[in-house]
């Protein structure tokens, strides 16, 4: 008699990247080594897409043999036609979760209704400091070094309409030291980044 165990769905997650993307590669390696395989479900990711075609991290993506989109915001008259185009995309891929990896555009609308409560991203600051409009790349790291902070970090988070203001579902904190430049302060935080995400991805994501 055949087993009535039914086997757990396979969640497909597309990464969204617009650079390196050292926290795609972070997750690709941790899906790679089987963290993704839970007893409780099972995630692979089954979309790269980047919003910029000379983006570093593209290559990374096709050599871990992932299907890449490129989906140039410049070529849309509007932000609002990239983000029908963007959740088209996702859709059509019959994407479960959208993971931000260091996607530099402000999700619209048409995206967050599509996946809502779905789409995670992680950002280089223990939010709610140093969060919101502007708070990218080096700007994070300039402010907390001016504001004498005596530590930082990164925080993995759900996406909502507001910037860097979803619920948090994971920090990592980074000890802020006393010759930190903000180039420095960025490396430590990005390898606390690149250990974090796929550990709030197998938990929130798969229930493990």
């Amino acid at each position: 008699m055949a087993s009535s165990i039914a086997t757990p769905r396979l969640l497909r997650l597309a990464i969204l990247i617009s650079g390196r993307g050292s926290n795609m590669a972070a997750l690709l390696k941790a899906e790679a080594e089987g963290f993704f395989n839970t007893a409780s479900g099972q995630g692979f990711v089954a979309l790269v897409l980047s919003n910029r075609p000379e983006a570093a991290g593209i290559a990374t993506a096709r050599a871990a043999h992932k299907p890449v989109c490129l989906l140039d915001h410049k070529a849309f008259e509007s932000r609002h036609d990239f983000d029908a185009a963007l959740s088209a995309v996702l859709q059509a891929a019959n994407i479960d979760w959208v993971i931000l990896a260091g996607y530099d555009r402000i999700l619209g609308l048409p995206v967050l209704s599509a996946f809502p409560d779905r789409i995670l991203n992680i950002h280089p600051s223990l939010l709610p400091k140093f969060g919101g409009k502007g708070m990218v790349g080096l700007s994070v790291h300039e402010a907390v070094l001016a504001a004498k902070e005596s530590e930082s970090g990164c925080t993995v988070h759900s996406v909502i309409a507001q910037v860097d203001a979803g619920p948090i579902l994971g920090q990592a904190r980074v000890a802020v030291l006393p010759d930190d430049t903000p180039e420095s302060l960025a490396a430590r935080v990005l390898s606390a980044e690149n250990a974090l995400y796929p550990k709030v991805v197998r938990h929130h994501v798969l229930g493990a």
